[in-house]
């Protein structure tokens, strides 16, 4: 095996390079948009490990359901996060975070933060996270645009902000978007530049977001739920873990720790709701079943979580989008030891970019793998069942912790959204999207309500 010092980190001699432009390398197809086809087609023609380039910085990938297989089994003895989020942290006021921390104190955080973002707190809060989307739906109208992208941040956001900190986002909605959006663009994706954090407007969102945040932290402390009766959240949670370890719980985690119930579905859950909208009025042919779903989990009143689990069309129809939009493409990693993968010697420091969804795309694994169809999802086909092949939440010991509550919000939301309007789609729309930094449909995306099919209020009946 290869040497470390034989290697420049990065650029391990040997690995075939995907072509690029002059100067910019493939820095056009890295954008989260256009990663998940590019790295496909960079699989299809050179394997599960290649070169790419950017700006003269060579990255590694290693893809196919082979990587995954791979990250799975091995990735927590010789993978780590904190190069790809350690500006971030820093932005945000700490040193490591939940999401960069790897080893027992990723352990340690992703114990105490887990329980608020699980399904079973998603199922304990359902009826909460459903009186937001009936308030949302309750302003629209026949006749009215839905603005798809916007409007499902608004739902998620607010939905995150009622059940997993016991808040509300609706006051702060536009200052978390350009704190958030800006801090990981510049930060993680590095999409624009360093000064940007230095604009006032950015200055002033970021401070507002903050002190929201501050508020929160500072009405839990006078009212815990012992007192008051209410089930704790995840602000309660990181309080009794403070009392127990102060040094891992410092004020600054646990501000960040609580910022991050508002990441977490602005830029996903929220932009994977989007696609969902967008696909069931892209294929009308499909809209039937799901109409349907949507109208018996409400038929008798609220769903509870075990008949939203039931509804295993609308399940596989939101599982197909997640394989065709995934909001987190591939990840950013640094290996920590030399490694052997896949005949290439890889020396430790050598920062990789694990295509978690290249095996999305495969024709060996999908049948025609770029058609849009839930049936592949179903009992004797389950394509995805296979070692690998579907990731859209990650992979390894950083597998995303909310994608339970995740899934749960957005098969609730389009149930609920299906169930109250009657709403087209232009057919002359051609999906268009931004990365900003996760995929979404653009602004342009938009449904004609031809009507009101039940009042949102009985949502909540």
């Amino acid at each position: 095996m290869a040497r470390p010092a034989q290697h420049r980190p990065g650029n391990p001699s040997g690995l075939p390079a995907v072509r690029g432009l002059p100067v910019i390398g493939n820095l056009r197809d890295l954008n989260t948009v256009r990663l998940r086809p590019f790295l496909t087609q960079a699989y299809l023609e050179h394997g599960p490990v290649f070169r790419v380039s950017a700006l003269g910085v060579n990255l590694t990938v290693l893809a196919g359901t082979e990587a995954n297989v791979y990250v799975s089994r091995e990735g927590h003895a010789v993978l780590r996060s904190r190069e790809a989020w350690i500006a971030n942290d820093r932005e945000l006021g700490v040193a490591e975070s939940l999401i960069s921390a790897d080893g027992p104190r990723h352990r340690a955080y992703r114990k105490v933060e887990g329980r608020a973002y699980a399904r079973s707190h998603f199922a304990a809060n359902l009826r909460p996270a459903l009186r937001v989307v009936a308030e949302d739906l309750n302003m629209l109208s026949r006749g009215d645009r839905l603005p798809v992208a916007a409007w499902c941040k608004g739902v998620i956001t607010e939905q995150l902000a009622r059940i997993v900190v016991g808040g509300t986002a609706r006051p702060y909605l536009e200052d978390l978007i350009r704190f958030v959006q800006t801090a990981l663009m510049v930060n993680v994706t590095t999409q624009q530049p360093r000064l940007v954090l230095a604009h006032p407007a950015y200055r002033r969102a970021k401070a507002r977001s903050f002190r929201m945040v501050g508020d929160l932290i500072d009405r839990h402390r006078a009212d815990p739920p012992g007192q008051s009766g209410r089930a704790p959240d995840l602000i309660d949670d990181m309080l009794a873990a403070q009392a127990e370890q102060p040094e891992l719980w410092t004020a600054e985690a646990l501000t960040n720790a609580a910022m991050g119930a508002f990441i977490a579905g602005m830029d996903t859950a929220a932009n994977s709701l989007a696609y969902t909208l967008y696909r069931a009025h892209r294929h009308p042919e499909l809209l039937p079943p799901l109409l349907d779903e949507a109208d018996a989990l409400f038929s008798a009143g609220p769903p509870t979580a075990e008949a939203l689990g039931r509804a295993t069309y609308l399940h596989h129809f939101v599982m197909e989008t997640l394989r065709l939009h995934p909001i987190a493409p591939a990840l950013n990693r640094t290996l920590t030891t030399e490694v052997s993968f896949a005949g290439h010697a890889l020396p430790a420091g050598t920062r990789v970019i694990i295509g978690t969804t290249v095996p999305h795309g495969l024709p060996t694994l999908y049948r025609n793998p770029e058609r849009f169809d839930p049936g592949r999802f179903a009992p004797g086909r389950a394509e995805h069942r296979q070692p690998g092949a579907y990731a859209p939440f990650g992979v390894g010991t950083h597998v995303c912790a909310g994608s339970g509550m995740a899934e749960g919000l957005i098969m609730l939301n389009l149930a609920a959204a299906l169930r109250t309007l009657d709403m087209t789609l232009d057919a002359s729309y051609r999906l268009g999207e931004v990365a900003r930094p996760t995929p979404s449909p653009n602004r342009h995306l938009t449904l004609q309500v031809r009507g009101v099919r039940h009042a949102p209020v009985s949502l909540l009946a």
